[in-house]
């Protein structure tokens, strides 16, 4: 996939594709490679254990000594 840069106001701009799925204010840290690579990094931001839906969610514990599961999330 090839994307281009375009000008936006004062600035170049590179958009990113749909098919990433990157959400709606999604912030990155940005740097540039000796060799001219751009990446973008995600920053991640540190959410509260307090909101959200989790404990709905798929919660499983692994054995990491044989990896067998150990707590089935059916279990409860």
């Amino acid at each position: 996939m090839k994307v281009k840069t375009r000008i936006v106001g004062n600035s170049k701009t590179v958009t990113i594709p749909k098919a990433f799925n990157v959400a709606k204010d999604t912030e990155f840290t940005v740097k540039q490679l000796k060799n001219g690579s751009i990446i973008y990094t995600p920053v991640h931001i540190h959410r509260n254990p307090f909101e959200g839906d989790w404990f709905n969610e798929d919660l499983r514990q692994i054995d990491v000594t044989d990896g067998e599961e150990i707590l089935d999330s059916e279990w409860s």
